[in-house]
């Protein structure tokens, strides 16, 4: 049986040996497992920034794969070993980038291994023309201008300075945030569709802001207005405010009620409106009429007195004139009555009448000699028509004794011998 300082030195040699091996894992930890297969990339870069070190990660597609085996650089280019767990295949049209890892600056390498039909890198090394350099924020920053930049340290710092102690707010923001950038994906989505027209609106925007250009002082105002306005609703904690919205379903409820009942009177008013229409719209059509009647009157009127004055001799002698010829109204009456029938025979030809003057005018009007007129009379005589009254047609005589009105002057001889004057027209 083995003694207690063997046991003892057996369990202390063990735990030497453990210890040496994680010590030996420690150090070998970022290297891989030893003795395990790696596969040896060289990639030339332009610029391969500081942060760079032997050690950090080679990802593809962001996971990694590998790490930096070792920095040296050649002439004006550094060429970066990468070493890559396991075998793998790395092709002719490789690509390596210098990417950042964080915001501190912590870099890494992103491999592309390329494609089969390039063919095998065999050993090559990555041209600098194919790769990316690494970018620091430093390098960003040196295209600004000293006043640009500065204006820009203190835009960061005093958003520091107002972040600082607002760390709830910040995480309210972030817990709704989701909502609302479903929402603006939603508000990108209306203004980017083809039926929004994006250009009109900016355009109308930039219009309504030219026309507040030089109504700055009258917008203070207004917003002062609103300000006080506010500060007058709010008086007393806002209670008035509150007693007047509570009272204001009972108020718009009685509202209702008025408004209904003055249906029908509304009702009434529109057909009447509808028919004072015509009168209205007449009367504004008289109305210049009117006003140049009412303008020209008064000197006319003015006359009136006068006139009147001068009419009264004679309107008392008319007065007794027509209570002498009062008399003869009854008889005059009658004769009116008697002469209508045959005025209204007779007005059938007043065409008639009308062309036999006219015509009388033209033939005493004709001159046969300076200073002498004469005139052409011929003379008709009847037939058969004189004896039977024109009952019966004469055959000597192509025209109608008696024509009917408006025929006279339409009239052709009917009879192939006319041996009367006046015959065919």
């Amino acid at each position: 049986m083995p003694s207690a300082t063997t046991r003892t030195f057996g369990i202390g040699l063990v735990g030497a040996a453990v210890l040496v091996l994680i010590i030996l894992f420690g150090v070998t930890a970022s290297s891989g497992v030893p003795g395990a297969p790696k596969t040896v990339v060289r990639a030339a870069f332009h610029d391969v920034g500081a942060p760079l070190k032997v050690g950090d990660d080679v990802r593809e597609n962001s996971t990694r794969i590998g790490r930096v085996a070792d920095l040296s650089y050649d002439g004006q280019q550094a060429v970066v070993t990468l070493e890559i767990d396991g075998t793998v295949p790395v092709y002719a049209d490789a690509r390596a980038a210098i990417w950042d890892q964080s915001a501190l600056a912590k870099k890494f390498v992103e491999l592309d291994r390329g494609h089969p039909g390039a063919g095998p890198l065999a050993g090559k090394t990555i041209a600098a023309e194919r790769n990316v350099d690494s970018a620091d924020l430093d390098q960003v920053l040196d295209v600004l201008d000293p006043a640009t930049r500065a204006a820009l340290t203190g835009t960061v710092r005093e958003a520091g300075d107002g972040a600082a102690g607002h760390s709830q707010d910040l995480h309210d923001f972030l817990e709704h945030a989701p909502a609302e950038l479903a929402g603006l994906a939603t508000t990108a989505g209306a203004l980017t569709a083809p039926d929004a027209d994006l250009a009109g609106l900016l355009r109308r925007a930039d219009q309504l802001a030219g026309a507040f250009d030089g109504h700055t002082q009258q917008l203070a105002e207004l917003v002062k207005q609103a300000g006080d306005t506010a500060g007058a609703l709010a008086v007393d904690d806002g209670k008035p405010l509150q007693d007047t919205v509570g009272g204001l379903p009972a108020t718009l409820t009685s509202a209702r009620a008025a408004l209904d009942s003055l249906a029908r009177p509304l009702g009434d008013l529109r057909s009447a409106l509808a028919t004072v229409r015509p009168g209205a719209e007449s009367l504004g059509q008289a109305t210049p009429d009117l006003r140049g009647v009412l303008r020209e009157a008064p000197a006319p009127l003015d006359s009136v007195p006068g006139v009147s004055r001068s009419a009264e001799p004679a309107l008392a002698d008319l007065t007794g004139t027509f209570a002498d010829a009062r008399p003869l109204a009854p008889a005059l009456s009658r004769g009116l009555v008697d002469l209508a029938s045959p005025v209204n025979t007779l007005a059938q030809y007043s065409h008639e009448v009308v062309e036999f003057f006219r015509r009388i005018e033209s033939m005493v009007s004709t001159e046969v000699a300076p200073g002498v007129h004469g005139a052409r009379v011929g003379v008709a005589l009847e037939g058969a028509s004189a004896v039977t009254g024109g009952l019966l047609p004469d055959p000597l005589q192509g025209q109608d004794a008696y024509p009917a009105p408006g025929q006279a002057d339409r009239e052709h001889t009917s009879s192939p011998v006319n041996i009367l004057p006046g015959g065919n027209n």
